[in-house]
């Protein structure tokens, strides 16, 4: 399988959930999931992989997660890292109906995952900010007290407020999303999330929707922000990626595991991207 769904229920009323978690070693698989996520690092070291990019991460680090991005986070051999996850369903927010003003707080989640900084490093005011919050959040859910959901609604609310703010003065062109888009796209992100690894292709994904080639093509790239063909191979670098820093596979058991029979391909498209063959990413991040 190429990632899983990682299905986590939570309260159809009240769609929100803090979970404190840690990650041993690198066993944890590349998954992604249908809430959005507000991770804070509280301790230990590691890294963080995303479609595009990855990341080291300290304690104090913030980042957030999509509900379409696959990701990661892995320490290195005997190593620890301990998180806070804050996990709500968008409806928590902005539920159909809702007032623009309710969707606007949920815009840094429907980012361009080219261009796109998940981290906010632990030495930036808003990521002391939004840690201040977090760790209030994690005590109003540990005690539950009288009326505590709708003091994490409103914490939740604020700590959003801190994330456009920051995402603003980052992006001179701060993106509106066009939601009912991500939601025609959401089927086609699941079956290629779960496929990538394979010779996919764009008529594939198209027929699991009943669209044409050309009518899917132009939904995805509105929706994404890029083309069918470079979605695929992010997800197809992430894996690689991984599989360098986490395994000894050799460079053509990590290309094949990663969709890639063609090597001259994989090493062009790695170096492409990734600005550095396979063999020194593995060297430069040992």
């Amino acid at each position: 399988m190429s990632s899983f769904f990682w299905n986590y229920e939570m309260d159809a009323e009240f769609p929100l959930s803090l979970l404190e978690f840690v990650t041993k070693g690198d066993h944890e698989k590349i998954h992604w999931h249908n809430y959005l996520q507000i991770v804070l690092c509280t301790g230990g070291s590691g890294k963080f992989i995303f479609t595009n990019r990855e990341y080291d991460v300290e304690a104090g680090d913030v980042f957030i997660v999509s509900d379409f991005e696959n990701h990661v986070a892995i320490s290195g051999p005997q190593e620890q890292t301990e998180y806070i996850f804050v996990i709500f369903l968008p409806a928590l927010i902005a539920a159909p109906g809702s007032r623009q003003f309710d969707f606007e707080y949920l815009y840094p989640f429907y980012y361009n995952t080219k261009t796109f900084d998940n981290k906010i490093d632990h030495s930036l005011p808003v990521a002391q900010a939004i840690s201040k919050e977090v760790l209030t959040l994690r005590d109003i859910w540990n005690k539950k007290e009288t009326a505590y959901r709708h003091e994490l609604d409103a914490g939740v609310r604020k700590t959003l407020a801190l994330l456009m703010r920051h995402y603003q003065s980052v992006y001179e062109e701060y993106y509106t999303p066009d939601s009912l888009g991500h939601a025609r796209v959401a089927d086609a992100i699941a079956y290629i999330n779960l496929h990538f690894d394979t010779a996919i292709t764009v008529q594939e994904v198209a027929d699991k929707l009943h669209m044409s080639e050309s009518a899917f093509r132009s939904l995805f790239k509105e929706a994404m922000r890029m083309p069918f063909k470079e979605y695929v191979t992010f997800l197809r670098l992430t894996k690689a990626k991984k599989l360098l820093l986490t395994t000894n596979d050799s460079i053509n058991t990590v290309a094949n595991l990663s969709g890639y029979t063609n090597m001259n391909q994989f090493y062009k498209v790695f170096h492409k991207y990734v600005f550095m063959s396979p063999a020194e990413y593995r060297n430069f991040n040992h």
